[in-house]
């Protein structure tokens, strides 16, 4: 392979990541044009100049969740010219769903894109609920990345992922395992935090900039209690379902929340509109989860981790 990435070694390379060049250059431009002189231009420069980096990398792959950092982190390379390759887990512990919104959105984009078969459920510490289930699980799931990209010719690729500044405030153990993987994270290293992601994003039309995170459906699980595949099918369908909840004006009725195991449901949401106890209610009961404690709560990440969960 020529060009920013230099020469990739396997026979597959160019076919994989040499095509990705035409949809990272022609759909936006650089990141240097609309925002020059901007607000968010210093943001632009420094994500810009990191970006760079990473291109001189012999190939550069991308782990998409589907998420708005991941998805962020793929828009900014297109705009900058810099050909990649995503990389999507699909398992059990993903909701189908967003497997399937995360191939629709790469399609969309352009960008190639590679599902990676993955299943954490036969690893004993997620097994068991550990508390080191999410390091575990994001081991396991980046050596699976990396097989596919060996497999696809490029054993050399960088590997990136979305983590942003935020990312690194907080309690997350799956940020030892990208370390220890060697798994970069540009916008974290750019100081790009969440706000500037939905900013950024809004500038430079970036399909639904606001989106709701939405981590595995492993930590809806309380540590100690062991997830089942038809557990978590269950959790993803009742979740689903509450997503599609609305209030009078076409927003989430419920906002940001979560459906909690521990082992009794608990059913934690931003909102609990009144009108809504009727629908929750009959998607609870028809999911299984039902009786389940409902609760409004302005702290929805890190619930199993925090000084209440002691």
């Amino acid at each position: 392979m020529q060009g920013a990435h230099g020469r990739a070694r396997g026979k597959s390379a160019p076919d994989v990541v040499d095509s990705l060049s035409v949809s990272g250059g022609a759909i936006a431009g650089s990141l240097r044009g609309e925002l020059a002189g901007g607000p968010r231009a210093e943001l632009a420069a420094r994500l810009r100049k990191r970006l760079a980096a990473c291109a001189a990398a012999p190939a550069l792959a991308v782990a998409l969740s589907g998420g708005v950092d991941s998805r962020f982190l793929c828009l900014a390379l297109q705009r900058q010219g810099i050909p990649f390759l995503a990389l999507h887990a699909r398992g059990p512990h993903i909701p189908e769903a967003e497997s399937r919104a995360a191939a629709h959105w790469a399609k969309g984009r352009a960008i190639a894109l590679e599902m990676v078969d993955f299943s954490p459920l036969s690893l004993p510490k997620v097994a068991a609920g550990s508390r080191e289930r999410c390091y575990a699980c994001k081991t396991a799931l980046l050596a699976a990345l990396r097989q596919r990209l060996t497999q696809r010719g490029l054993p050399d690729a960088l590997l990136c992922d979305g983590s942003n500044a935020d990312d690194l405030r907080a309690y997350r153990p799956g940020l030892r395992a990208l370390r220890e993987a060697g798994v970069l994270s540009p916008l974290a290293e750019a100081g790009i935090a969440k706000a500037d992601i939905r900013a950024l994003g809004r500038d430079w039309e970036l399909d639904d900039p606001d989106q709701a995170a939405r981590p595995c459906l492993l930590t809806r699980y309380a540590y100690g209690c062991p997830p089942d595949a038809t557990g978590l099918r269950r959790l993803a369908e009742a979740e689903t379902a509450l997503a599609a909840l609305r209030d009078g004006d076409g927003r989430p009725a419920l906002g940001n929340f979560r459906l909690r195991l521990r082992p009794a449901p608990l059913l934690q949401c931003e909102r609990l509109p009144r009108q809504q106890a009727t629908a929750i209610a009959e998607i609870l009961r028809t999911h299984g989860f039902w009786p389940c404690e409902q609760a409004e709560s302005a702290r929805i990440s890190g619930f199993y981790d925090g000084p209440s969960s002691a």
